[in-house]
């Protein structure tokens, strides 16, 4: 998303930024004597500092994400997710690699080094085979690491070896998600798992009987607290696109845009919002169904 400065206050000239928009400008500026006009903008940080300056504007700053939807793919090569490009004939949706799909099936190796789920073709082999379950998820384990690590590149951090589990042999973190490596599947094969709700429980639904007629949901997070041990949270209203998190005091700290398609469900829609709200603001703790909305 471009900064939606029309002239920019950095750059020379009269141009509109061309910079990528990573805060929201959001503040009032006078009309008249009387009334304040509100505004929410997506602004680069630059431009953005350079407006709260300005005398005639009350406004702040907060972080701006952006939560696009997965595209569909038109092939899955040697676990590369591939879209059109438009200059080359394909791309990895996850790795940005580009090349033609023969290219990608011959002469890359299996599996794309920015998702772990991609390694879906290692197996035991040999006398491995015949170790006891623990042997196997020990054995499983070396060899997805060093598959991953020393041959792929990926960045595995906080690698956990799993004892006495009857599926999982470890357990890692990638791109701050946490995921889990399964093993002993059929063929002796083994394949990582991201973890629904970052690892933690599912999260409790608060006033379960509203979930047909509500207004506006609200989301509480393990980790989100003040010193205070004051719980931040976040609200999401239908029929808007920003997904707001509010200090424990109600003040705006950042804003998440979700990119919609309005024909989906509202069921649907909710849990697209719900699973960027995890990836973005941390494991969700609580989900509250209300019938009114808090601004």
């Amino acid at each position: 998303m471009r900064c939606s400065t029309v002239q920019s206050t950095v750059g020379p000239g009269d141009e509109p930024c061309q910079g990528t928009a990573t805060h929201l400008l959001i503040g009032s500026i006078r009309t008249d004597e009387e009334t304040r006009e509100t505004f929410r903008d997506p602004v680069c940080k630059p431009c953005g500092e350079s407006y709260t300056r300005r005398p005639g504007l009350t406004s702040r700053l907060v972080p701006l994400h952006i939560h696009t939807p997965t595209p569909a793919f038109k092939n899955i090569v040697n676990g590369h997710r591939l879209i059109d490009h438009p200059e080359h004939e394909s791309q990895c949706y996850d790795c940005g690699r580009t090349d033609s799909e023969t290219v990608f099936k011959f002469t890359m190796l299996h599996g794309c080094p920015a998702r772990p789920e991609s390694l879906d073709h290692l197996a035991l082999t040999g006398d491995a085979c015949r170790l006891d379950r623990s042997g196997r998820a020990k054995e499983s384990a070396r060899i997805w690491f060093h598959e991953a690590v020393y041959d792929r590149g990926m960045g595995i951090e906080d690698w956990r070896v799993v004892h006495n589990h009857p599926v999982t042999a470890a357990r890692f973190t990638f791109r701050d998600r946490e995921y889990r490596l399964k093993f002993d599947f059929a063929g002796y094969r083994m394949f990582a798992e991201k973890l629904e709700n970052r690892g933690r429980p599912e999260p409790e639904i608060i006033n379960p009987e509203h979930r047909e007629n509500y207004q506006q949901v609200v989301f509480h997070f393990h980790n989100l607290i003040n010193k205070y041990e004051s719980k931040y949270f976040a609200t999401y209203t239908p029929g808007r696109e920003d997904v707001i998190l509010h200090t424990p005091e109600g003040a705006i700290c950042a804003v998440l845009r979700v990119e919609l398609d309005g024909t989906d469900t509202r069921e649907w829609r909710l849990g697209i919002v719900t699973d960027a709200v995890c990836d973005t603001f941390g494991a969700i703790a609580d989900l509250t169904f209300q019938t009114r909305v808090y601004e």
